[in-house]
Formats: C-alpha cells, structure tokens, sequence
C-alpha cells in the first residue's frame, strides 16, 4: 500500500470514527482506540510501528500547547495544592503499587516493576482534556483535573528515567533522583514562561510594526509549541511543562500579540489541528495491539489477561485509595483550605475525580521508548496497552453516567455573573468614550449614528445589570436567545439567497461575494 491510500485510508477513518462516536453520543477517544483495535486486525492492514521521539514531538508539543492556553490559570494557582498532591503524590504512590503489584503478580524485579509504575503513573493531559470536554463538570473539579494531567509528566518521567537506569545499571540514587526533579520542572517551566515572554514581545513587535497578517499569526503560533518544547527537551527538562507554561502565559496577553481577525483564523486553524492530531494520537494507540500481540506468542492468552487486568486493577484502585483519604485530612488539617476553597465536596465528587484517572498516548510512548533489549519490553507494552484501554474506554464511558446519575455539574454562576459584569463594564466604557468624542463631531451623520450606538450600549446595560447579582431568570433569558436566534438565522439566510442570486446573475463578482458571505459567515458564528 502506497504511502498517499495509506494517510488518506488513516483520515477517512478518523473522519468515519468520530462520526460514529457522535451518533452514538461517546467521547471521541473511545470510539478512536477501539476503532484502532479493530483496524489494527483487519486483513491486509499494514502494521504501523510508531517511534516514540515522533510521538513525543508530533502530537504532545502542540496538544499540550493548546490544554495551557484554554487553561484557567488563576483556578491552577486556586488549587496547587491538590493539583501537586495528585501530580506528585500520586504518582509516586501509583509507581509503589504498580512495582510491588508486578513483583508478585509478573515476578518482574521491583526495579523493572517501578519502570512500569513509571510508565503507569501519570495521566494524560490529551485524554482526560478530550474526555471532560464535553462534560459540565464543576470548576473546581475540572480545574484540578486538567491540572494535575498537564503537570504530572514531570514527575513520572523522573521516576522512569531513574527506574530505567536502575535495571540496566543496577544502581540508584535517591538524592540524585530528587535534584533531577527539581532540574526537570524549575528549567522546564523557565523554558516555557521565559520564552513565552520573548515570544509575545516578538509578536508585539511584529503586529505594531505592521507587518502581521492572519497568515502570519496562525503560522507564528503553530511554530511556537515547538519552539518552546524542543529546547527544554534537548536539555533533559520537561518539554510538557514548558510548552503548558508557554500556552498560558501566551493566552494571557492573546489581546495584545493578535488581532480579531488573527484570533478567528488560529482558532478555525487549532480546532482542526486537534480534532486530527486527536484522532490520530488515539487511533494510533488502538493500531498497536496487532504487533504487540504478535510478539508475546510465548504467553497463554488466559495469563496475559490476568496479569494486565491485574496491574489495570491496581492501577485505577490507587487511584480511588489516594484520593479520598488525602482529600479529606488535607481539609481536616489545615481550616485555610476550607476557607480558600469552599466547603468539603460531596463524596460523589471525590468519586468522579478519582474515576478520571485515563492513561493514553504518553504512557504508549514512554513504554515504546524503552531499548529494544530492555528485559520483558514486550510484556510492558501489553500491560501498558490493555490499562490505556481499560481507564480510557472503561472509565471514559463510565464518568459520563456518573456525573448524570449524581448530577455532578456546576451549579455556581460565578462565570455567568463574570460574563455579565465584564459585558456592563465594557458597556459603560464604550458610553464614555462616545461622549468623549461628541465634541468632535462636524456632522449630523455622526451625531445619527452615535444615538444609535448608545441606544444599543444602553440596552447592553440594561440588560446586564440584572444579571451581575445573579437575578438571572435562565428560562426568560433562555426563550429570548432561542427566538432571536430563529429569527436571526432566517435574516442571514435571505441575505445568503439574495446574495447567491445577485452572483448567478453576473451582477456581482465572485470576489465581492465571497467577501459578503465572510461577513455573514462570522455574524452567524456569534450566534451561537
């Protein structure tokens, strides 16, 4: 098979998948890794080897990039502390359970049995942002999950760098392991604020210069990813903390570095860089079972199932024995953490966070990684395929019922009152300023079209303000939105048939028409 049937066959069934998974209302991951599964066996299919250096630096750098820059940096530094318990602590204590588990179960030596409690430890930032995206979750819950997916990398790769070393070499140090802590995330974390500093004075430059364009921009921020990742990760630091680091500090002055029109075209651009490298990563994982199983023939089918379901046990039983003892004595310790962030949650919410524990593409890659002659490679890369798909399909379709079954949703308008505030707020000063310019104007034309920006501006107010206190009548307001919509929709449709008309008749050029329809194409997206 060609390499050009080969990538087009691979972009119709992600195509075909995630079609399937919206029909049958399942996160894409699921549908994407089961479908590779079922792909990896189907006869002819190519085998396709991935290499984990392609995988770390095709997929991660610009996913990662992407989770840090739609990340809400102030509920990341709210919650630290349980975002670091869950980044640390429990990694390090999924790595004991998963070593000593594999000691007894596989008889791996507890040096081998940590290079796969490694492995297993951290959470990946792509699933669990890919699962949760289309779930209501409470803020406090979803900031310390994405939190804890996007950090925990450092702390697991540390524990694998050293256990791997420690299998070929036969020594470790303690010490040393915790100063390489240290390196990996200090340089990994300079690496991504300082050089997203320079890259935002950069762009800075470049937009007052005049010399951006949408083009331009969307290109600048496709290379940015990389361009933080690759020198952190050529210093041994951690390439995923640097390119997170980065997408929040850039997000944070987004208004200043792009303008409108650079920011629709990059978001246009980055949602169908994810939804494919998304699909790809995932797919990918599912293609692998094929030439893992091939190389375990030594094994009965019945013991690998047992010893896989095994560590896949222990792995998501960690998980639940972490996080509801610490969530508990870290509040009945310190009467600060009531007070900074709220009342104890409900257990079902403790429950949910300790469900969203799914392994995926780092895990794959970081088993992949390990020396073709690393004692029981190929075992690891089973163990390390069934827990991905068991946390991610097993616990993917589990959170969504779940989170409906208990109704762990948000419930706190704290962001529909921001979003009100920040609209009478914007509103006021736009009032100010167009009196402000009164004493300009020469013309009646002027004075026409201000009375009728202010009457809008002042309707924005009007409206807004109800809403600041929380006196928000959601099924008013929601009736109001859904018939202005309608209505809307069906003005946008005969300017579209007016405008088609005026181009099939010659009247217009297809270059005026295309403009038009721009125009209509973004009033139409504000709608949503």
């Amino acid at each position: 098979m060609s390499a050009g049937v080969l990538i087009t066959a691979f972009l119709a069934a992600i195509v075909a998948l995630a079609l399937v998974a919206k029909r049958m209302h399942v996160p894409y991951p699921i549908v994407f890794v089961l479908g590779g599964v079922l792909l990896a066996f189907v006869p002819g299919a190519p085998t396709i080897v991935l290499e984990p250096d392609l995988v770390f630096l095709l997929f991660l750098p610009p996913l990662i990039f992407g989770d840090g820059w739609t990340t809400d940096v102030r509920s990341f530094l709210h919650y630290r502390e349980p975002i670091l318990l869950l980044a640390i602590g429990l990694v390090i204590f999924t790595s004991f359970c998963v070593a000593y588990a594999a000691h007894w179960l596989l008889g791996f030596p507890l040096a081998l049995g940590f290079v796969l409690g490694a492995i297993l430890s951290p959470t990946d930032a792509v699933a669990a942002d890919a699962i949760a995206e289309e779930l209501n979750l409470p803020r406090r819950l979803a900031a310390i999950i994405n939190g804890e997916s996007l950090v925990n990398d450092a702390s697991g790769l540390v524990i694998y760098a050293f256990a791997v070393a420690a299998v070929v070499t036969g020594t470790f140090s303690l010490g040393l392991a915790l100063a390489q802590f240290v390196y990996v995330v200090v340089v990994g974390l300079g690496i991504g604020i300082g050089g997203g500093i320079l890259l935002a004075r950069v762009l800075g430059w470049i937009r007052s210069s005049g010399l951006s364009d949408e083009t331009i921009a969307v290109a600048f921020s496709l290379v940015t990813p990389f361009a933080l990742y690759v020198p952190a990760d050529a210093l041994h630091a951690s390439g995923v903390l640097a390119a997170m680091s980065g997408g929040m500090m850039l997000s944070r002055k987004s208004s200043r570095i792009f303008d409108a029109d650079s920011r629709i075209a990059a978001s246009a651009v980055w949602n169908l860089l994810f939804f494919t490298f998304n699909g790809a990563a995932f797919v990918l994982i599912g293609l692998q079972l094929r030439s893992i199983v091939a190389a375990l023939g030594a094994y009965s089918p019945s013991t690998l199932a047992l010893w896989s379901l095994g560590i896949a046990a222990v792995v998501v039983a960690a998980r639940y024995a972490w996080v509801f003892p610490v969530s508990r004595l870290r509040r009945a310790l310190s009467p600060r953490v009531r007070e900074r962030e709220g009342p104890d949650p409900p257990w079902q919410v403790t429950f949910v966070l300790g469900t969203a524990g799914m392994r995926g593409i780092v895990s794959l890659a970081a088993a992949l990684a390990l020396p073709v002659s690393f004692p029981q490679r190929d075992l690891i890369l089973f163990v390390v395929f069934v827990v991905i798909v068991v946390t991610l399909v097993g616990e993917g379709l589990l959170l969504p019922v779940l989170i409906r079954r208990w109704n762990v949703v948000e419930t706190d308008d704290a962001v529909a009152r921001g979003v009100a505030l920040a609209r009478v707020r914007t509103a006021e000063a736009v009032r100010a300023r167009l009196q402000e310019l009164e004493s300009t104007f020469s013309s009646p034309a002027e004075w026409e079209i201000v009375g009728r920006l202010a009457a809008d501006y002042d309707q924005r107010i009007a409206h807004f303000s109800t809403h600041v206190d929380g006196n928000l009548d959601t099924a008013s307001d929601e009736a109001l939105h859904e018939i202005e919509t309608r209505l809307r929709r069906e003005a946008y449709r005969a300017e579209r048939r007016a405008l088609l008309e005026l181009r099939g008749a010659g009247t217009i050029t297809d270059d005026a028409y295309r403009h038009v329809e721009w125009q209509l194409d973004l009033a139409e997206s504000r709608l949503e």
